[in-house]
């Protein structure tokens, strides 16, 4: 029985043990995650190869990261846009594919890549369907999200002004931000 008690308390010292380092570890990567997101880099001016090396290093040179929900971003010549997150089934990981439009820049590849891993991934799909299917425009909100995220990055991402432009009028043109008011929709009785 006193073995038994003395085995029991070594095995509880030791996990008690085990969880502190893991936490302590776990502190150490946020706190050099923290340092390295705090380091402004400036990007070549060059535009990147069409490839998936270079996704991989714009993802490192921008400190992003790739999220538990997603799967690894891949480079996809068919896309027509610069990105795109696709959710292929519930439960299963979203789908993160670049086309060549992301490539003409370094700051625009970054750019995407934010708009995708650290916007469009953790969104709720399953509120912006609902919402879509509510008509309350959740794939809208969702985009002007990702993009104002562009926006709110610029710096970081050392974005022209070429580009903002285009991103702001991407976002202006097929997610509005204010529709009109339709009269009809209206509950209100006219003149009273």
């Amino acid at each position: 029985m006193f073995l038994l008690r003395i085995l029991s308390l070594t095995l509880v010292f030791t996990a008690t043990g085990g969880i502190f380092l893991a936490h302590a570890d776990l502190e150490h990567k946020e706190h050099f995650a923290r340092e390295v997101r705090s380091v402004s880099v400036v990007p070549p001016d060059s535009q990147p190869p069409m490839t998936q090396e270079s996704i991989d290093i714009a993802l490192k040179m921008f400190a992003i990261e790739v999220p538990d929900t997603a799967t690894h971003p891949r480079l996809d010549l068919n896309l027509e846009d610069r990105g795109l997150t696709t959710l292929n089934g519930w439960g299963s990981k979203l789908d993160v594919t670049l086309g060549p439009a992301a490539f003409s820049s370094w700051a625009l590849l970054g750019s995407t890549l934010a708009h995708e891993l650290e916007v469009h991934c953790l969104q709720n799909f399953f509120v912006i369907r609902v919402k879509d299917i509510l008509g309350l425009k959740g794939t809208d909100e969702a985009e002007r999200e990702a993009y104002l995220h562009e926006l709110a990055n610029s710096n970081r991402f050392h974005l022209n002004q070429n580009d903002k432009i285009n991103i702001k009028a991407t976002m202006e043109y097929y997610y509005p931000s204010a529709q009109p008011f339709d009269e009809a929709l209206s509950a209100r009785r006219k003149g009273g």
